[in-house]
């Protein structure tokens, strides 16, 4: 996933290494508070939606739309 540096005033994007997994935690985490899903792998999202420190019901929603998404593809 290539970093987007919208969103991402306080930091200098070029330092930021996502294969920290912390650091992609805390990218996708900012991403997401700020609606900016576009230029996310939505593959890595999934992975990682349960471990964000994003709003719960934010959170909520995004684990029942992968979910509903699994669901459609199994049937």
């Amino acid at each position: 996933m290539k970093v987007d540096g919208k969103y991402i005033w306080d930091y200098d994007i070029k330092t930021l290494d996502l294969d920290i997994p912390a650091v992609l935690r805390w990218y996708l985490a900012r991403k997401v508070s700020f609606g900016d899903f576009k230029s996310l792998d939505s593959d890595i999202l999934e992975k990682n939606i349960s471990k964000l420190d994003i709003d719960p019901t934010l959170k909520s929603m995004i684990e029942k739309y992968y979910a509903n998404k699994r669901a459609k593809t199994n049937t």
